[in-house]
């Protein structure tokens, strides 16, 4: 008998319970398309993480800063000014007003110079805009020189804004900070990186705003930014804005840097100027629009 005989003859032999048992029948994998993945992975990143803490924001250091100390005269004249600001800008954000700008629900508060109180005006407008029931807000730290909103809200150690452009496996929503104020939610700067300028005019850049307006039109986006004639990250970011806000300092700004600060911005955008730190009496504001401008007196601080 020849050695493969032999190798026949042993396997017909073995006991039963060592045979092989028949294939299992599976079910063809299915490979998702790259449209399928991306959907999947725009229904994650759209929204901030529900379970995640709401961060407190502490009324007495509010207060002390100025924001919205609506306890007395002079708080309660600061919201009623702030109401008169926010109602063009809500009505261009919804299609409601005269103008219609492109990505209106954008709204950046810059200056032209440091010291005129854009930072005091941003987070006014956006609690402000937080106490409209059909709007939620999300409030953006783009000063990242600075960074006087993650400063004033403790969010120093939290990652932010440059963290999310920096860094393409992390999430837009993994930055967004839900407040237990009603209807605001933050980002806050994050760390600061030596290629702000061109993280800001890069592709994830408009990615992550995108993401950061979400799906639901309710969502209202407030960015704090550095002073336009300061950075040059600045002027990248009032090209991703719909509308912006200029602020300016009663007897501090010239008129030169207001009118540079001016021209550096876009045609297509919808601009309002605030005349910040005025003196003027509470009904002496006034209301006009110049070349497509409107102007607001408002009577508060740095």
């Amino acid at each position: 008998m020849s050695i493969v005989e032999k190798a026949v003859e042993k396997l017909k032999n073995l006991p039963t319970e060592l045979a092989v048992p028949p294939p299992v029948e599976t079910a063809p994998l299915h490979m998702a398309s790259t449209v399928e993945r991306f959907q999947e992975r725009t229904r994650v990143v759209d929204q901030p993480v529900e379970s995640a803490p709401l961060w407190h924001v502490e009324p007495a250091v509010l207060k002390r800063t100025g924001i919205l100390p609506a306890d007395d005269a002079a708080g309660a004249r600061l919201a009623d000014e702030l109401r008169l600001i926010k109602r063009t800008l809500l009505d261009n954000a919804i299609g409601k007003g005269a103008e219609t700008p492109a990505r209106g629900r954008r709204i950046m508060v810059a200056s032209a110079e440091a010291g005129e109180g854009k930072s005091f005006v941003a987070m006014n407008l956006a609690l402000s805009l937080a106490r409209e029931t059909d709007f939620e807000v999300l409030l953006v730290d783009g000063d990242i020189p600075k960074s006087d909103i993650t400063r004033i809200l403790g969010l120093g150690e939290q990652p932010g804004l440059m963290d999310v452009l920096a860094d393409e496996q992390r999430a837009p929503a993994e930055v967004i900070v839900r407040t237990d104020v009603p209807n605001l939610l933050v980002v806050p700067a994050g760390k600061r990186h030596p290629l702000a300028a061109e993280l800001f005019r890069s592709r994830r850049m408009e990615y992550v705003l995108d993401e950061f307006g979400g799906r639901d039109r309710r969502r209202l986006m407030v960015f704090d930014s550095s002073p336009l004639l300061a950075t040059s990250e600045s002027q990248v970011l009032a090209s991703h804005m719909g509308q912006v806000v200029m602020v300016v300092a009663a007897g501090r700004t010239h008129r030169q840097a207001v009118n540079s600060a001016l021209q550096s911005l876009d045609d297509f955008q919808y601009v309002g100027l605030v005349l910040n730190m005025s003196s003027l009496p509470a009904r002496a504001n006034y209301y006009s629009r110049p070349h497509g401008h409107y102007l607001r007196v408002l009577n508060g601080e740095a």
